[in-house]
């Protein structure tokens, strides 16, 4: 089922709402503008993303993603009550190497996101069904995310809940306020390949992980960056119960796509479609779905300028998509949140994990 609304009034609303956007949009938009440029010379920056391009991955984007064989060795590092069951702080070590060989030491340099984590939510035994959540970008604190996907009123239906820390989110970041934002760079195409591939070996490690401590099934739910980790998910793999899209981010147009960037070097034509074809290979819209359409979901806004909702209703029709709700406003602000709510819990009794 797709639910719109284009009358006068929403898309009055849906204005309203890009105006909202804009304004977030402005921030990265500034900063990316003060940033120093990189001490690269245009011949690296080329033997860089001509690796991708070589090895077949822009032609073929589903044979650049790796996921794990088995679970990694995990260790619950904290645990508090929670209500009639349990916080649990999880850590594992992440062994996704890099495919990229000139640019591996630098990606692994980073040590403190070589550590995963999933923060979990449970009732303390096993079988229960599980939602795990993937956040959005540059978010990642467990708090926010309780919030966000409303961890309470899950667990109190009698659902197990797991949050999948994205690489080089909360812990997994340094913290400085000058890798703030490292998994997008409009100047590092490499870099940003590497953290998508990354993102999806941890989550595929993590979903592991859950059903080893007992989930008979797991469903996905992503907003906004989580979103489009979620669509590659259910593209690579259909292992899942089923796979939520929030606001997802089909491509990241914006605000730090490739000729926003700022290089000590010329990009002439040649370059940038080269930089562009790299910047590329990892939307959802090179790849076909594993998983039934059935269990797929997903929810945009019309006026969504951080997720452009152009891209989103093109990867409903490439994948066929009738399970897609387009609501009222931007990314941030939406005035008929209840429809999305309406949605999510449509799907969790469509796929069983709810009466």
């Amino acid at each position: 089922m797709e639910t719109t609304g284009a009358g006068k009034k929403e898309r009055f609303l849906d204005l309203l709402g890009s105006s909202v956007d804009f304004g977030f949009l402005a921030v990265p938009a500034v900063i990316n503008k003060l940033k120093p440029k990189r001490a690269i010379s245009r011949e690296e920056y080329e033997r860089d993303i001509d690796f991708y391009i070589k090895k077949g991955f822009a032609d073929d984007p589903a044979s650049f993603f790796i996921l794990p064989g088995n679970a990694p060795a995990s260790l619950i590092t904290d645990r508090k009550p929670y209500h009639d069951g349990e916080y649990q702080l999880i850590s594992y070590e992440s062994d996704y190497m890099a495919q990229n060989p000139f640019i591996r030491e630098r990606y692994h340099s980073y040590a403190k996101n070589r550590t995963g984590y999933l923060v979990r939510w449970t009732h303390g035994d096993r079988g229960r069904k599980t939602v795990l959540c993937h956040h959005g970008y540059m978010l990642g604190e467990p708090r926010q995310a309780r919030k966000m996907f409303r961890v309470k009123a899950l667990f109190d239906l009698g659902l197990d809940v797991a949050l999948f820390v994205a690489p080089f989110h909360w812990r997994r970041g340094s913290g400085r306020v000058s890798e703030r934002g490292i998994y997008l760079q409009s100047d590092d195409a490499a870099m940003t390949c590497e953290c998508v591939g990354q993102t999806i070996y941890d989550l595929y490690a993590s979903y592991l992980i859950v059903r080893g401590m007992g989930a008979p099934e797991v469903g996905l739910i992503g907003a906004s960056l989580g979103g489009h980790s979620v669509a590659l998910f259910a593209a690579l793999t259909d292992v899942a119960s089923f796979a939520a899209m929030m606001v997802p981010a089909v491509n990241f147009t914006w605000p730090v796509h490739p000729d926003s960037a700022r290089h000590r070097f010329r990009v002439d034509g040649p370059l940038r479609d080269k930089i562009n074809r790299v910047w590329d290979l990892h939307s959802p819209l090179n790849l076909r779905p594993k998983m039934k359409g059935d269990r797929l979901l997903v929810v945009a806004s019309r006026g969504d300028l951080l997720c452009p909702f152009e891209n989103v209703r093109l990867l409903c029709d490439a994948w066929g998509m009738t399970d897609r709700h387009f609501l009222t406003g931007g990314h941030w602000l939406i005035f008929n949140r209840d429809e999305r709510g309406r949605a999510w819990y449509g799907l969790l009794k469509k796929t069983g994990f709810i009466p």
